[in-house]
C-alpha cells in the first residue's frame, strides 16, 4: 500500500443469511403456475390412494419385494428398468433445460412446489409484505406469538401429510393410519414420518431459496447446458435504461428515456431476491415472478409490457434464432434413443421369470448304481395379476431324470413366486466332461402362453468312481 488513508477492502467468504419477503402476485404467469404446482401436489396426495381392480396403482412393497406401478407389478430382478427410467428423466431434463432454461426449477420442482404451499399459509397468517416485515423486526408480543405459533403449527400439519403420503406409497393408507391410531407403527415407520416431516419443515418452510443456492446441484451445472437461444428470463436494456424515477406525466417527454422506473418491485417479487436487472444469475429460477411485477407497472404507466420477459441472448441483440443447435439434438437424440430402448423393454417383457440356485453344500451326489444327482433351487415368479399354472422340464444332451418333490405342475400366486427343489440324475460318462450344460423350462397352462428357458450345469466326477 503506497498510503495509510487507502482504504481496506474486506471481502467475507460467507455471505450472512438474510430472509426474504416475496411479494405475493397474480398475474398471467403466475395463474398458470400455481395451476401446474396445484396439479402436481394433486397428483403426489392422491397417488397411494389410486386403485386398480381393487389393487393399489401405486405400491411399493418393500416386504414382499414387489413394486406396483400403473398396476403392473415389477420385481427386483427387473431393476434394470428402474435405472432406464433415471436416464430417461435425466436427459429429459438435460433436453429441457437446452431449450427453455430453468422451467423445471421454477414450475415442476418439489422443493418451489412445497415452497409455494408453505409461502402460502404464512402469507394468510402474517399478511403480505410490508406487513411480514413489520412483524418479524417488531417486539415479541401477543400477536407476534400467536401469529407465528399458528402459522408453525400449520406447517407442522403440512409437513406431517407430506411425510405420511410419502411413507403410503410403501405401506397402503389405510394400513398406516389404522397403526397410527393404534400406536402400532414399526420404528423404520415412525423414523421415516418424523425425518421426513423435519426435512420438509426445515427446506420448504424455514430455509426455502437457501436450498437452491447452496445445496441444489442443479443450480450449479445447468449453465454449461446453456447456448445463445435457451430460453431466459431477461430484462430489455435497451428499452429500459436509463432507469429512474420520474411523475407519470413526464415519461413521454422525460430526457431519461428509459422505461424502467426503478420501482424495484420485480426484486421484491423475486422468491430469491435477485434483480434480474442485473443480468443471467444462477440464483434465477424461471418463475416468472419479475415478469408479472413489470408488466403491472408498464400497464399503469400505460407503456407496452415484457420489458422483462422470456428470451434468449440471441434475442436479446437482435440476431437471427436459429434452430442449428448441436447440443439439444444431441441430447434429443440420445433421449429418444433410451425411450426407444425402454419401450421394447417393456413390451417385450415376460410376466414370468425363473431362477436357478445351483445347491452350494455339495456340488453332486453319487450313488451306488453309478449314478449322480445334482440339486437345483428353482424360483418360479408369476408378475401377472391372476392365478397361473405351470409346466416344469429340463433339457440336455445326455440321458437323466427329472425329480422334484411339487410335480412337473405347480401352480403360482399372482404377484408371488414359489420355491421348489429339482433333482437331476445321470449316469457317470466317463467320454463326458465333468461339467455339462442343462437347461430348465417352465410354460404357462393356457393362454396367454409364454416359456421361459434357462441354463445351468450338470456336474459330475471327472474320474469314474472304482
Amino acid at each position: 500500500m503506497n498510503s495509510t488513508n487507502d482504504a481496506v477492502e474486506q471481502v467475507t467468504l460467507y455471505e450472512k443469511w438474510r430472509k426474504i419477503y416475496p411479494l405475493s402476485l397474480y398475474g398471467g404467469w403466475q395463474r398458470w403456475r400455481r395451476v401446474v404446482l396445484s396439479f402436481l401436489v394433486g397428483i403426489y396426495y392422491a397417488g397411494p390412494w389410486l386403485r386398480l381392480d381393487g389393487d393399489p396403482m401405486f405400491w411399493f412393497n418393500l416386504p414382499e419385494r414387489k413394486f406396483v406401478f400403473f398396476g403392473v407389478t415389477f420385481f427386483p430382478q427387473e431393476f434394470v428398468l428402474l435405472s432406464w427410467i433415471l436416464m430417461m428423466a435425466a436427459f429429459l431434463l438435460f433436453t429441457v433445460t437446452v431449450l427453455a432454461g430453468r422451467v423445471f426449477c421454477g414450475w415442476a420442482c418439489p422443493q418451489t412446489v412445497w415452497t409455494l404451499v408453505y409461502f402460502f399459509i404464512e402469507q394468510k397468517v402474517e399478511g403480505e409484505r410490508n406487513q411480514r416485515l413489520r412483524l418479524d423486526r417488531g417486539p415479541w408480543n401477543r400477536n407476534r406469538i400467536v401469529r407465528k405459533g399458528i402459522k408453525y403449527i400449520l406447517w407442522a400439519g403440512v409437513a406431517f401429510s407430506i411425510s405420511f403420503t410419502f411413507v403410503a406409497y410403501f405401506d397402503t393408507p389405510q394400513v398406516l393410519i389404522e397403526r397410527i391410531l393404534t400406536l402400532s407403527l414399526a420404528g423404520w415407520e415412525w423414523f421415516w414420518l418424523l425425518f421426513l416431516a423435519g426435512a420438509s419443515f426445515l427446506f420448504s418452510g424455514v430455509l426455502r431459496e437457501q436450498v437452491c443456492f447452496h445445496m441444489c446441484p442443479y443450480a450449479r451445472f445447468q449453465s454449461v447446458m446453456f447456448d445463445r437461444d435457451t430460453l431466459i428470463i431477461s430484462y430489455d436494456e435497451n428499452r429500459g435504461e436509463p432507469r429512474g424515477h420520474r411523475p407519470r406525466r413526464h415519461l413521454e417527454d422525460s430526457p431519461r428515456g428509459g422505461d424502467c422506473v426503478d420501482c424495484k418491485l420485480c426484486v421484491h417479487a423475486c422468491p430469491t431476491g435477485i434483480d434480474i436487472r442485473d443480468g443471467l444469475q444462477y440464483q434465477c429460477i424461471a418463475c416468472a415472478a419479475c415478469i408479472d411485477a413489470c408488466n403491472g407497472i408498464m400497464e399503469q404507466l400505460g407503456q407496452a409490457p415484457n420489458l422483462i420477459r422470456y428470451s434468449s441472448q440471441h434475442r436479446d441483440k437482435g440476431e437471427e434464432v436459429t434452430w442449428k443447435r448441436p447440443r439439444l439434438f444431441g441430447y434429443a437424440a440420445v433421449l429418444m434413443a433410451i425411450c426407444s430402448g425402454f419401450v421394447f423393454m417393456l413390451t417385450n417383457r415376460v410376466p414370468l421369470e425363473l431362477d436357478i440356485i445351483r445347491d452350494r453344500g455339495r456340488l453332486y451326489r453319487e450313488h451306488w448304481d453309478g449314478s449322480v444327482e445334482n440339486t437345483y433351487q428353482l424360483k418360479i415368479i408369476n408378475r401377472e395379476e391372476t392365478v397361473r399354472q405351470y409346466t416344469l422340464t429340463a433339457e440336455a444332451d445326455f440321458p437323466f431324470e427329472l425329480k422334484t418333490r411339487k410335480g412337473e405342475l405347480v401352480e403360482v400366486q399372482p404377484g408371488k413366486q414359489l420355491t421348489m427343489i429339482a433333482d437331476l440324475v445321470a449316469m457317470t460318462d466317463p467320454e463326458q466332461p465333468a461339467n455339462r450344460p442343462v437347461h430348465f423350462i417352465v410354460e404357462t397352462v393356457g393362454e396367454p402362453h409364454f416359456i421361459v428357458r434357462e441354463p445351468s450345469r450338470f456336474l459330475q466326477p471327472s474320474e469314474p468312481r472304482e
